[in-house]
């Protein structure tokens, strides 16, 4: 049988006897309530019947001191309490189920009532008829006499019906106690046939079924689960538990050899992780590094018990936000560079970082890789990249050099010529002066001389020209000036903090170095309307513009022009320099910037131009692009970073901005 069924037999025996208890007991209930009733008042009778005793024997007195003192006045009196006995007479009448009583209480209000009678004559007759008024108080005392027996007869009948229902109510509250505690006995022992029927065929099932669950077997020992003797339910369910024991057993033996599995990989895994030449942590989501290899431990020179449970930005700030919390965002960076908490000797490292999910948990992969011989080797590239870029600097130099000469010969020569000019002029204007020192009225000889050197020597002359000719003598000493100065600006080797530069002057003076290269065969054609700053090196940034400037001359054969322009676009100054000369042709321009590429003839350039201006370009955080058709010319795009910006905004030098 199902357990539902059981249930339903249960939940409708349980409903009967509940239904048979209420009933029995709700039935013997009402009558004891009935009984109480009665006899309650059959007690308020009774003392309803001692309250009438006290109010008759008030009234007897009443009577007796009129009787003796033939006091008429206590008539009236006698009148009220004969009414007030009366009226509780007829409300102990209306208490009354028995015909006795009820005639015994007629008789005592027409006792009243006669009584009454009498007492209202005595107030009608004389003191002096004693006889009449004798013979008056007889009568009183004959009807009062059978009051008072009819009064206690009365007293006597409610005292034994309040005697029989104090019996009676007794004996039903007995009764009902008695029936309570049968009824619950029997409602006790059938709700415990009840459970132990449950008990053996639903709890009994289960509790076997429990222990040998709980029960401790021996390896490769099976259990019987399956109960016969049971509900259908419980039987089934026996049935699921040894199918599911039988399937997590061969899942047991099956998760143990996968645990095996796991082991021996785990193995395989610190080994792989201890022969990886970088080191490797493993991190949780608070930043915690939880596993570590060997390389870790060289690298930050601690041992691993030092390492594990330590936050990760101990050793490597940069992986913390301005709070000191692990910065999920930055450990996931490829190859990004940074360094090692101060007081590591050797703290340049490059780190990458991955998202993983070990066992529901969110990890970080990251590996360290030690970078100091690198940088080192970087740092040995730099100088040697500073180095060549000053040969090739030197390089261009001294292709320059034979046009620089010919550019400082030209105002050189015409100073020496002046100078000449200026050393004849002198002559005769010393000896004029000699003759106009003497007073000339006193010897007009001399005056006559003075007059005929200076028209002979035309001083009109010499005089307005001295001025033209020291003006043209300082202006090509400014010419030279300015060529040594731009040229040995260009020589000088930056510094080693950017500062700021006008993009527009340097042009100039690219312009100024290389005028010679230019002056015979391209014309020049300048838009520079940048007009602001960017933060770089000059004499790099001058390397670049000489650099494209003779390899565009080189691009014209005979005649040609060049463009140079400069605007700013989108926070960028854009240079552009664009000829019209032989042009590149394709196959060649992905090659331009490659070290050691030319097209020109062998000893006509070295291949590192090009390369260098990109460098150079790079180096400023700007960008090159070029475009070229053979035959129409070449156009080169420079775009570089304009940081005018933050110096207006925040006031701040060339070093602090750098820092």
């Amino acid at each position: 049988m199902k357990i539902s069924n059981y249930n339903l037999l249960l939940a409708i025996s349980t409903l009967l006897s509940g239904v048979v208890i209420f009933a029995s007991l709700w039935h013997q209930y009402q009558k004891v309530e009935q009984i109480s009733r009665i006899h309650y008042q059959s007690r308020l009778l009774v003392q309803t019947i001692e309250h009438v005793f006290t109010m008759s024997q008030l009234w007897l007195t009443t009577q007796d001191l009129l009787f003796s003192g033939r006091q008429t006045y206590l008539a009236k009196g006698i009148n009220e309490q004969s009414a007030q006995l009366r009226q509780t007479l007829m409300s102990v009448k209306g208490k009354l189920v028995n015909k006795d009583g009820n005639d015994l209480v007629l008789k005592l209000i027409v006792a009243t009532e006669q009584n009454d009678v009498i007492v209202n004559l005595f107030s009608q007759i004389s003191r002096r008829k004693n006889t009449y008024w004798q013979a008056r108080i007889a009568d009183s005392d004959q009807i009062t006499t059978m009051y008072v027996s009819n009064l206690e007869q009365l007293s006597a009948q409610v005292m034994r019906d309040n005697h029989f229902w104090s019996e009676q109510a007794k004996r039903s509250k007995s009764n009902f106690t008695k029936l309570s505690f049968l009824v619950v006995s029997l409602y006790l022992g059938f709700i415990l046939c009840t459970v132990s029927f449950f008990s053996k065929y639903i709890v009994k099932p289960i509790e076997n079924i429990t222990a040998l669950a709980l029960q401790r077997t021996s390896a490769g020992a099976s259990v019987e689960f399956i109960q016969t003797r049971a509900a259908t339910e419980i039987i089934d369910l026996s049935i699921a538990i040894q199918q599911f024991t039988q399937h997590i057993t061969i899942e047991k033996q099956r998760a143990e050899q996968e645990r095996c599995n796991v082991i021996r990989a785990n193995d395989k895994a610190n080994i792989i992780m201890d022969t990886i030449p970088c080191s490797v942590l493993l991190v949780d989501e608070q930043g915690l590094i939880k596993e570590c290899n060997i390389e870790t431990e060289k690298l930050l020179l601690r041992d691993k018990e030092h390492i594990i449970d330590k936050p990760v930005a101990n050793f490597v700030p940069a992986l913390a936000t301005l709070d000191g919390q692990f910065d999920k965002d930055i450990a996931l960076k490829n190859m990004e560079e940074s360094l090692l908490a101060p007081g590591f000797e050797n703290p340049h490292i490059e780190f990458t970082g991955r998202k993983i999910v070990i066992m529901g948990a969110i990890n970080y992969l990251i590996t360290l890789n030690d970078i100091n011989e690198r940088k080192h080797s970087q740092k040995a590239l730099s100088s040697l990249n500073e180095q060549l870029i000053q040969a090739e600097k030197l390089a261009s130099i001294g292709q320059l050099s034979a046009g620089i000469a010919h550019e400082i010969n030209n105002p050189v020569g015409y100073i020496r010529s002046n100078l000449d000019v200026l050393n004849d002029y002198f002559k005769p204007l010393l000896a004029y002066i000699a003759l106009t020192n003497v007073d000339l009225t006193k010897n007009s000889a001399n005056k006559k001389a003075a007059q005929e050197l200076y028209q002979r020597e035309d001083l009109d002359f010499i005089l307005e020209d001295i001025e033209p000719l020291i003006a043209s003598t300082l202006e090509g000493a400014a010419r030279v000036s300015k060529i040594i100065t731009d040229l040995g600006n260009y020589a000088h080797i930056d510094e080693k903090l950017p500062e700021a530069i006008a993009i527009d002057e340097l042009i100039e003076k690219s312009l100024t170095l290389v005028a010679n290269e230019l002056k015979y065969k391209v014309e020049i054609s300048k838009d520079l309307a940048a007009n602001v700053n960017v933060i770089g090196f000059p004499q790099k940034l001058l390397q670049v513009f000489i650099n494209i400037l003779v390899n565009a001359s080189h691009a014209i054969e005979t005649k040609g022009c060049i463009c140079i322009s400069s605007h700013v676009v989108e926070q960028e100054i854009n240079v552009r320099f664009e000829d019209d000369g032989a042009g590149i042709s394709q196959e060649n321009l992905k090659n331009i910037f490659d070290p050691f590429f030319t097209t020109k003839p062998v000893g006509k350039g070295t291949g590192l131009g090009l390369h260098i201006v990109r460098s150079i370009i790079e180096d400023h955080h700007g960008r090159i692009e070029v475009s070229s058709k053979v035959g129409q010319g070449s156009k080169f795009d420079i775009f570089l970073p304009i940081h005018y910006d933050e110096l207006a905004a925040k006031k701040l030098s060339v070093k602090q901005l750098i820092s």
